[in-house]
């Protein structure tokens, strides 16, 4: 059986929301979800694969600025096999995405990471600031 999860960070509203450099990027609604094979933590920001697997990520960030030198650098970083998915814009007032497939152990977590070498502030002038799709394959 498939499952996924589909998330997005929409609020607060007309608000800075500054993300720290190696921070991860916590959102604060999820829009869809099926099946148990996927949980996620909207305290930290972690995504949980409770079964053994491939999980197919996607995801973009809007980013309105920031203080990094090296633009706006996101990536999936995981836990147990230690990987870095990333995905870059030169600029840091563009949309930045990317996408990682994973063969996940039980129990392995994966979240989406600021990998700036500064914080970066995500776009106010969106209603979706952030989106992350995974599914179970």
């Amino acid at each position: 059986m498939i499952s996924y999860m589909v998330m997005a960070k929409i609020f607060p509203h007309n608000e800075e929301v500054r993300i720290e450099a190696g921070d991860a990027l916590v959102f604060d609604t999820v829009t869809a979800m099926d099946g148990t094979a996927i949980s996620y933590s909207d305290q930290t920001g972690v995504i949980t694969f409770n079964d053994e697997g491939f999980y197919y990520i996607d995801w973009f960030v809007a980013t309105q600025t920031g203080l990094a030198l090296n633009g706006s650098n996101w990536a999936i970083v995981t836990t147990i096999s230690d990987l870095e998915f990333i995905g870059s814009s030169h600029t840091k007032i563009s949309p930045t995405s990317g996408f990682a497939l994973i063969n996940a152990a039980v129990g392995e977590t994966v979240k989406l990471e600021n990998i700036s070498d500064e914080a970066l502030v995500l776009s106010g002038a969106v209603k979706s600031k952030a989106g992350l799709s995974v599914y179970s394959l």
